[in-house]
């Protein structure tokens, strides 16, 4: 830990602009880590390195070498663990990246066709029919699609109120949209973990912890009450008016936006009830 002693700030022969600008890029990437894995387990991983951190500091001032040893020889597997167990989270922070400003020239809109989705998904509120629909954006969710009934179809109100009509075997999955295709149904998303509210459902669950893992626009229908939800950037709108979910999805699609933006929308629309 000592050699926190030898770092200058300022060193000799080095350009100010060159020193500026190294801080400018670490503190851009330590925003977006922070911002993107906030809401997610993966901060508590990181909290239980910085306590490991923080003890390896204290068993060295104090000289306590058993502690010292154990912490010295734990602390590369560390490294790994993070790697591994942050893998969603740091896709999406290489997303988010790819999506600034200065790289959006260079970025192809993908256009989703909306119609035919929110056509389905009015019949399936007005039936009270359950559904979870993912449209991706531009993180890609292969490794869920690859484990569930791969499709590769049109868009059609039809296939969707086929696939999520009730006892159908693919019912309780989720259906995700990629390149204007369905890509498969039957999917299992993750759930969040950051959700107390009891009277939220597996289905709204798993759509707000893919939002959370992904840029994914996620549309549910509930069961009980037939009210729309849509969930993105790990947020939940609830409910959406059918008359407006057309209007409301689009602009979300359409934004390549800031973080700002992206909960204005959100704090527009939002209620209380859940």
């Amino acid at each position: 830990m000592f050699f926190l002693k030898n770092i200058s700030l300022f060193p000799l022969g080095k350009n100010p602009l060159i020193i500026v600008l190294d801080v400018i890029i670490v503190s851009i990437l330590i925003y977006q880590f922070y911002t993107t894995i906030r809401r997610t387990r993966g901060i508590q991983l990181l909290l239980g390195v910085a306590l490991i951190w923080l003890l390896g500091i204290f068993a060295s001032y104090f000289e306590l070498e058993l502690l010292d040893w154990i912490i010295e020889n734990i602390r590369p597997a560390l490294v790994f663990a993070i790697i591994v167990l942050l893998q969603p989270e740091l896709r999406k922070i290489t997303a988010d990246l790819s999506k600034m400003k200065i790289f959006q020239p260079f970025l192809l809109k993908q256009m989703t066709d909306l119609e035919e989705i929110t056509e389905a998904v009015k019949i399936m509120a007005k039936n009270k029919t359950g559904s979870l629909i993912a449209i991706i954006r531009e993180n890609s969710l292969k490794e869920i699609i690859d484990q569930s009934v791969q499709l590769d179809a049109i868009i059609s109100t039809s296939l969707l109120l086929t696939i999520f009509k009730k006892n159908s075997a693919l019912h309780d999955g989720a259906v995700i949209i990629e390149q204007n295709r369905i890509a498969c149904a039957g999917a299992f998303l993750p759930m969040t973990q950051n959700l107390d509210d009891a009277r939220m459902g597996a289905r709204h669950r798993a759509a707000i912890g893919i939002s959370e893992e992904s840029d994914s626009i996620v549309i549910v229908t509930s069961e009980e009450t037939g009210e729309i939800s849509v969930c993105y950037d790990g947020e939940i709108t609830h409910p959406v008016k059918p008359i407006e979910l057309k209007n409301f999805v689009n602009t979300i699609l359409q934004k390549r936006n800031t973080g700002a933006e992206k909960h204005g929308l959100v704090s527009d629309e939002k209620s209380g009830e859940r």
